[in-house]
């Protein structure tokens, strides 16, 4: 597999969300899905699911979110997840997608779950691929194997160099050898500029509490939901599957041989799972 030859075909461009210049990715045609990818992220997280996407006949999108990948910057300088949020629905806008299925990793599902919650008309369906939000930063950190990981993941904005990103990528894998050489060139490039280092740091440092994923804001979501998570992922079983319980529509795929990424660890799971769910999940 490659990264170029996986988007081949795409549209890739700029469109202005709300005053930010927002860099997207579109392949096929049909339905639209959108792709949030996480913290410190950027569209190619998809794209070895972007094409299968497209293939099944769905308009394919995914997009840097505010002030990462080639995104412009916030301007009121806030990246709490509210603020990713309404950049979000701004590029929906900016898009002329009245509704869309949204797919979100990490970062990403916690920016879906709040747009689905803020405007559950405009989401048909909904997919979380090892959420972010489900517990307190706190106590997500307290656990020293995720710790570790969180620690290491920074020197990668710290020192944007090819082996602290690739160390950085192996540590969402369960198979650090799954590293794309070609996604580590993309992001230590993405990296590189102090500017994008610095919001980076500020992604991070937001307090994001108030808005965590909890049981009664989970319960407000409506429309039909799934979760994936990677048999390895960091979140514990038990908080993934309080959530699942927690949503009046939803159900849980637990992905073997994959940890943070299983869309892109397991794609040959992930995406069969994905079109299934978009295709045969009824809209409440």
């Amino acid at each position: 597999m490659s990264l170029w030859t996986d988007l081949l075909g795409a549209q890739i461009r700029h469109v202005t969300a709300a005053g930010v210049p927002t860099r997207v990715a579109e392949l096929g045609s049909g339905d639209p899905v959108v792709l949030l990818h996480g913290r410190g992220g950027h569209l190619e997280t998809f794209a070895r699911n972007l094409p299968a996407l497209a293939t099944a006949g769905r308009r394919a999108i995914a997009f840097d979110l505010l002030g990462h990948g080639l995104t412009g910057r916030s301007p009121s300088g806030s990246y709490t997840v509210e603020a990713l949020t309404d950049h979000v629905l701004a590029v929906l806008d900016s898009l002329g997608l009245a509704a869309a299925d949204l797919v979100g990793q990490s970062l990403g599902s916690w920016a879906a779950a709040l747009a689905a919650s803020r405007a559950p008309e405009r989401v048909r369906r909904l997919a979380l691929i090892e959420p972010a939000g489900l517990q307190p930063e706190a106590e997500r950190l307290a656990d020293p194997t995720v710790k570790a990981a969180y620690e290491r993941g920074g020197r990668a904005y710290t020192e944007p160099t090819p082996e602290a990103v690739r160390t950085r990528l192996a540590g969402l894998l369960a198979d650090p050898a799954g590293v794309d050489a070609e996604l580590v060139q993309v992001r230590t490039a993405l990296y590189r500029p102090e500017e994008a280092r610095r919001v980076h740091r500020l992604v991070r440092a937001a307090d994001n509490t108030p808005s965590l994923l909890t049981p009664r804001r989970l319960s407000t979501l409506t429309m039909p939901v799934l979760i994936i998570r990677g048999e390895h992922g960091h979140t514990p079983a038990a908080v993934v599957e309080a959530a699942v319980r927690a949503v009046p529509n939803a159900r849980l795929l637990t992905v073997p041989q994959a940890k943070q990424w299983p869309q892109y660890e397991r794609p040959d799971l992930v995406n069969p799972a994905l079109i299934d769910f978009l295709d045969k999940e009824n809209p409440s």
